[in-house]
């Protein structure tokens, strides 16, 4: 117990009592006086680390080394490192401090307190069953010691929490089987007067927690209807959105038909349109064929009259074979002319072969392009179908009224923190204390 602290100085004292009056003040007066460059150390450590920082923590071990060289037999500053490792969240070491501590001294009831619960708020309960036994043997070994009576009914008041605590909130968490054979030995070795704050404490942690539970509950319920309603609004509204996604690719479809009709009509149009055209392409071209055929026999045959008629010596001869080929010449000239007839034909009939081949390209292009953008469309509410379809599988699920807010009322309903204080500024502060006492 920290208040003990210098306990084997005032026997010195006593003793010098029976000799000299005098001395007693003397040596109170030697006793503060040795515990005030201690004092100054454990300060210093809380000063130098107690506002967290980055190296704070490094301070603190410094200063704790510098009060153990002052003090080696003196846990203060051990439970100042220790207080001041859990404010750092290092509860491991806090925890390996505070064993130490309560090893080396185990009437310091504050240490094995803070000690007990760092290790419940670490959900080692077993180990927190253990410590819970061996403090309560201390405080009923300490039942006729009048001067610890206001700190037998603190720790006594402060197990009922611990068991409130484990018989409540904890209960699924330790066998309570345990718990209750635990709490069994720690009444039957309390005073009345321990016992009846041991009660008091147990008996109001529960009323807390059922209060909380109750809360709790009662928002999960509340929560839980309204997330039904919400799902079940929800549902109705992806309802709708899928009939207007269905309503929307009904659209796309009807769109699409007509674009490939229209398209088919147009192309079947010009196909009619074509086939005139075609015969008469191949008409001229066989008439072509026959009058290219023709000039070619009738430029053979003059050829050929002509060559005679350059060869004979009759004149009479060669003018008759002139005439002939003349008379071919002639022909070939009104084929010729055909020719260029039928030539002229075909290219306008090849001109309008083109115009129609060009109207058929336009309407691919546009049935193409409408088809690629019903397309685009298409795949855009296919992926919305998909994400209604996520969505209403999650709006289906039953509602747990699991909301972040019931989540937090569960988390503080089932924490040591909410029922049993420990604040590490009270303790730092009681500390503090000791050295004015």
């Amino acid at each position: 117990m920290l208040a003990s602290r210098g306990s084997g100085r005032v026997l010195i004292c006593a003793a010098y009592l029976s000799a000299i009056m005098a001395a007693n003040g003397a040596c109170v007066a030697t006793a503060e006086a040795d515990d005030e460059p201690l004092r100054a150390a454990v300060a210093a450590l809380f000063d130098a680390s107690w506002e967290r920082s980055a190296d704070g923590m490094a301070k603190a071990q410094e200063q704790h080394r510098r009060a153990k060289e002052l003090a080696p037999a003196d846990g203060r500053a051990d439970y100042a490192l220790a207080l001041v490792q859990w404010k750092y969240l290092r509860f491991d070491d806090a925890e390996r401090t505070l064993r130490d501590l309560t090893t080396a001294d185990p009437e310091d009831w504050n240490a094995a307190r803070a000690r007990i619960y760092l290790t419940i708020l670490m959900k080692k309960y077993s180990q927190a069953l253990a410590d819970i036994e061996q403090l309560s043997r201390r405080v009923a070994s300490a039942a006729a010691d009048p001067n610890r009576a206001d700190n037998r009914r603190e720790t006594s008041h402060f197990l009922g929490q611990l068991f409130g605590y484990l018989e409540g909130p904890a209960q699924r968490l330790v066998s309570q089987t345990t718990v209750a054979d635990v709490r069994k030995g720690v009444m039957g070795r309390l005073g009345d007067s321990d016992r009846e704050a041991f009660g008091e404490s147990f008996g109001a942690l529960g009323e807390r927690f059922s209060q909380l539970d109750v809360e709790k509950r009662r928002l999960q319920v509340e929560t839980k209807a309204a997330e039904e309603k919400g799902k079940e609004e929800e549902l109705k509204r992806l309802a709708a959105a899928k009939e207007g996604v269905d309503a929307d690719k009904e659209l796309i479809r009807r769109q699409h038909d007509e674009a490939l009709k229209t398209a088919q009509d147009g192309l079947a149009r010009i196909d009619r349109q074509l086939v005139p055209l075609e015969a008469e392409i191949g008409r001229l071209n066989a008439r072509g064929n026959i009058v290219r055929a023709e000039i070619a026999r009738l430029d053979i045959s003059a050829n050929s009259l002509l060559a005679q008629a350059d060869s004979t010596d009759d004149p009479g001869l060669a003018a008759s074979l002139r005439t002939q080929a003349g008379f071919f010449i002639g022909q070939i000239r009104r084929f010729d002319f055909e020719y260029q007839q039928l030539d002229a034909q075909a290219v306008q009939v090849n001109a309008q072969r083109a115009a129609l081949n060009n109207q058929r390209g336009q309407i691919i292009a546009r049935y193409e392009a409408l088809a690629k953008q019903l397309g685009v469309a298409a795949s855009k509410l296919g992926r919305t179908e998909k994400r209604i379809a996520v969505e209403e599988t999650k709006n289906r699920k039953p509602a747990t009224g699991n909301s972040p807010q019931v989540q937090t009322l569960a988390t503080t309903a089932n924490s040591i923190t909410s029922y049993v204080e420990f604040p590490l500024d009270r303790e730092r502060q009681r500390l503090l204390d000791t050295f004015e006492k």
